[in-house]
């Protein structure tokens, strides 16, 4: 068994930078972006390029992103060899990049905009994703990825020469792809990196079940899920496709569930399904961490954590810059006002 405690010793340094619920409340009552940028002066998150440069939605981010990238580039350089075994975390991210990348190359969205809440890792840091973001197509940034010898390049191959690249179908590869390198990374690492890579497929199996029961697709189930998780089936699928409807997939589901953060993307009410999933996984894996101190847990925990921290301060600053009440900001991100 790997021994990770060097490694924990230092992440929970990094962890105790990581914000808390009253500095949330703190940040959403901000009146405009000069004193919000204050507020993250003083905690360490933002500093302006110069004493006269306005406080603008641009600049919080790109300091918001750096300070993520940097984290996790710090973090794999604690593990060294060990590196490899914390694949997944960084796949994850990467996959994650990917997928706004593409989505942004086929709709011709501005290269700021592609790169919005996307995470530096050390394969993809972020000058990769800011040349990325510039890519013209889907082609070209296919073509950089394979240059750069990226493991998930090929999950764009099918699609990138089409005239019109059928994006459910790349998130479909970009989750098979990650699915079988994390499954070999996980047998590298421990019972909770095993657990972060079942849980992780089990929602992606589960977007695409509420994609599917949504109508909007027209496949093959079959070639659609994706095997490593221990939740959501293939019938599941199956179902979703058959019915078009979430009521009997939610009904089938919810027993199955219970007790895992899986359980918090079926209720959707008042946020985003994944946004309350990403809170679910990093609470689970910060009681884990509780558990077993040892294990990666503590370190899956922060990345879980520190993914939702950048979400948390883009969905602030933005709602600032667009004039949202502290309330309604608040309740973005699942904090009391």
């Amino acid at each position: 068994m790997t021994d990770w405690g060097d490694v924990i010793a230092r992440v929970r340094g990094l962890a105790g930078q990581l914000l808390e619920p009253g500095d949330w409340r703190a940040l959403c009552a901000s009146r405009d972006l000069e004193g919000l940028g204050v507020q993250l002066a003083s905690r360490g998150v933002f500093s302006r390029a110069s004493a006269d440069a306005p406080t603008t939605p641009l600049a919080i981010e790109l300091a918001v992103r750096r300070r993520a990238g940097a984290r996790l580039r710090i973090l794999a350089r604690w593990a060294g060899p060990r590196v490899s075994a914390l694949a997944p975390i960084f796949d994850d991210e990467d996959r994650r990049s990917l997928r706004a990348l593409v989505r942004g190359a086929v709709a011709g969205v501005s290269a700021a905009e592609r790169v919005s809440g996307l995470i530096a890792t050390p394969s993809l840091p972020i000058r990769a994703l800011d040349t990325l973001s510039e890519a013209p197509d889907l082609d070209a940034l296919r073509a950089l990825l394979a240059l750069w010898r990226h493991p998930l390049a090929p999950a764009l191959s099918g699609e990138a020469a089409r005239a019109h690249p059928d994006l459910f179908r790349i998130d479909c590869e970009l989750a098979r792809r990650f699915a079988a390198r994390a499954a070999e990374a996980a047998r590298r690492a421990d019972a909770a990196m095993a657990r972060f890579v079942s849980l992780t497929i089990d929602l992606e199996n589960l977007w695409t079940a509420l994609a599917l029961a949504d109508g909007r697709f027209d496949v093959d189930v079959g070639r659609l899920f994706v095997p490593g998780g221990t939740i959501v089936t293939a019938d599941d699928l199956a179902v979703s496709a058959q019915t078009r409807t979430t009521v009997a997939l939610v009904a089938g589901l919810r027993p199955r569930v219970a007790h895992t953060p899986v359980a918090a993307a079926l209720d959707a009410a008042d946020r985003p399904r994944e946004e309350r999933a990403l809170d679910a996984m990093a609470s689970a894996f910060r009681r884990d961490a509780l558990r077993d101190p040892l294990s990666t847990a503590p370190i899956i925990a922060f990345a879980l954590r520190q993914r939702a921290e950048v979400r948390n301060l883009l969905h602030i600053t933005w709602g600032i810059a667009l004039g949202a009440t502290s309330r309604h900001i608040a309740r973005a991100i699942g904090v009391a006002a």
